[in-house]
């Protein structure tokens, strides 16, 4: 008896293109390549740093002289949004992020169900704040654009932020929402209603893209490199947003729920970021190690503060339900429970802002630099035990996966 195949449903270029979820993988390489083209451009990618500025400019537009504090030291007034490289990648990946939404029309406000996930959102906003402070960048700053360029404080990072992820995934059962019964009240469309929204959200989306090239026009007599960080962000979060690509994610589903495809597409970005920042350290300072200039070194350095504040952000990150990045992400898709923790996030980097400042010339921030080429005697042979260390974390995830599976079923 002859087995009737189901027809294949060809998806048109709307669908493919614009609506159809991407895989991590094609996320990973993306937001890899954008990455390299915003180093190569100018320098790493950063996220937490313009908050603290942000949070100091709303004081002094609510009469509060927040330029005279140690802190800033004047920079507020110096601070120009399209002169800062940071601030306009971060608004580009809410703006790609609600773009990415209106287009597919998939764009709504998501409200909060319960106090407890408003209360998670503040208290791991103000973590993620202070924490991205004391280790002087987020998961971006701290691990995305230390580890592939071979900073040993990218592996420290990684390892003190997945522990706090780890408490935090403990803590975050305690801010659940107790369960309901209640199924929601949603007013159903018409099929005209539901056509109606999409043509809008769709004329919307393309507005708002054709907004942002005319806003790049304008800004780039005075600001040259403004177009290309604006056109970065915008892919950047586009990218994230298609791929439900998030930073935070690959460190805590493991433990939560024991799902690590999300983590080895991170390993995979990883990889793909190592091999471009091989190429850029060898053009930028030479093979010759002997000629390095230790003063020069990249990467942050290594110290107890680095350790605190990556721990902290961690539990933060889960309990805020997204990392930096992640949380402009979040916001551009409707999210309510993300806008709360960005306020607390900038309200945690001013705070973290004055911690870091008291810190100064103490054993907290005390602490070497450590250039993997410098230490294992090369650029090459750093490359292949880089390379070699991120298969290995990539085979243990993968491993881990299938033997969670293996528990469950």
């Amino acid at each position: 008896m002859d087995v009737k195949k189901e027809p294949e449903v060809k998806l048109s270029y709307y669908d493919t293109l614009l609506k159809k979820e991407w895989s991590y993988v094609t996320g990973a390489v993306l937001i890899s390549a954008f990455a390299m083209a915003l180093n190569a451009f100018s320098g790493i990618w950063g996220v937490s740093g313009p908050l603290a500025t942000w949070g100091g400019k709303f004081l002094t537009l609510i009469g509060v002289n927040a330029d005279s504090w140690s802190i800033y030291n004047g920079s507020l007034a110096k601070y120009q949004f399209f002169g800062n490289k940071p601030s306009i990648t971060d608004i580009g990946l809410l703006m790609g992020a609600l773009i990415a939404c209106l287009l597919a029309a998939q764009w709504k406000i998501r409200n909060i169900k319960h106090w407890k996930q408003a209360a998670a959102a503040a208290i791991g906003g103000l973590l993620m704040g202070i924490g991205a402070k004391m280790a002087n960048g987020c998961n971006i700053g701290g691990l995305f654009s230390q580890l592939p360029q071979f900073s040993g404080a990218g592996w420290v990072f990684l390892l003190f932020v997945f522990l706090g992820a780890t408490v935090g995934g403990k803590l975050l059962k305690f801010f659940m929402p107790p369960a309901s019964n209640k199924r929601p009240n949603r007013k159903r469309l018409t099929e005209e209603q539901r056509k109606r929204n999409r043509t809008i959200q769709i004329a919307v989306g393309a507005a708002l893209l054709v907004l942002c090239a005319i806003v790049a026009a304008v800004v780039a007599p005075k600001y040259p490199s403004a177009p290309a960080f604006i056109l970065i962000g915008l892919g950047l979060g586009y990218s994230m947003q298609r791929s439900r690509f998030c930073f935070t994610a690959a460190y805590r589903d493991p433990t939560l729920t024991g799902e690590t495809k999300l983590t080895k597409a991170v390993i995979i970005a990883f990889a793909l970021c190592t091999v471009a920042f091989f190429g850029f350290h060898i053009s930028s300072y030479g093979a010759d190690m002997s000629k390095l200039d230790p003063t020069k070194l990249p990467g942050n350095p290594i110290n107890l503060s680095l350790l605190v504040g990556a721990f902290i952000f961690g539990i933060g990150a889960v309990l805020a339900g997204g990392c930096a990045s992640g949380t402009f992400i979040r916001m551009g898709e409707g999210y309510v429970q993300n806008y709360i923790s960005f306020v607390f996030f900038v309200t945690g980097s001013t705070l973290g802002g004055f911690i870091t400042g008291g810190l100064k010339n103490t054993f907290m921030v005390a602490g070497p630099k450590v250039y993997l080429p410098a230490v294992f005697g090369g650029y090459v042979p750093a490359l292949i035990i880089q390379l070699a260390a991120l298969l290995g974390l990539w085979v243990l995830a993968d491993w881990w996966e299938r033997r969670k599976h293996a528990m469950t079923h």
